[in-house]
């Protein structure tokens, strides 16, 4: 009984390890960790390896470029940017999936995904109901999202910055983004 028990402990302790957390910042779409030689992006899923006082190590998981082993994305499409590695080789890569480490301050963490993509999804509502109603997001893929989006940029008056969080927050909930509402 007590190794069940001494079992079932460790499984537990293991699960609340690989919690899915997300990268959250206030204000922007990138985290640079200049001396880690890595940026993140927010909204990015990441699974918690450790934590020591204030930092977290995490993991992502992603797909890389044929030519560019040194931004890590979403998706096979390579439409959502996940980090960038100002450095060879601190992207793990076994075929077309890569792999990236980090450490990151606690305040730059979340387990809400409302929260971590809350400015994105508050732009794109702010933008884009002007003039109509908000689309469905996961009714379109990323790529319809960037024609539609492109088409409508203009009379939404958004600034480069917003457009990039906009097509962002967009692709990452669209039919083949990698986040659903209800996650």
């Amino acid at each position: 009984m007590r190794l069940f028990i001494s079992i079932l402990i460790a499984c537990m302790f293991s699960v609340g390890l690989q919690a899915k957390l997300y990268i959250y910042i206030e204000k922007g779409i990138k985290l640079p960790l200049k001396n880690q030689h890595i940026t993140l992006y927010s909204g990015t899923p990441v699974d918690k390896i450790s934590a020591d006082g204030d930092m977290v190590r995490v993991k992502l998981n992603g797909f890389v470029g044929k030519n560019d082993k040194t931004k890590l994305f979403a998706t096979k499409n390579l439409k959502l940017l996940l980090a960038t590695a100002q450095k060879p080789g601190l992207i793990k890569i076994k075929g077309d999936r890569g792999a990236l480490e980090a450490r990151v301050a606690k305040k730059f963490l979340t387990d809400d995904m409302e929260e971590a993509w809350e400015s994105g999804s508050d732009l794109f509502y702010d933008k884009c109901t002007k003039c109509h109603h908000a689309k469905i997001v996961e009714h379109h893929s990323m790529q319809d999202w960037n024609a539609l989006f492109g088409s409508m940029k203009y009379k939404a008056k958004t600034t480069k910055k917003q457009n990039e969080e906009i097509l962002r927050f967009l692709r990452a909930f669209a039919k083949d983004g990698i986040l659903k509402e209800s996650d």
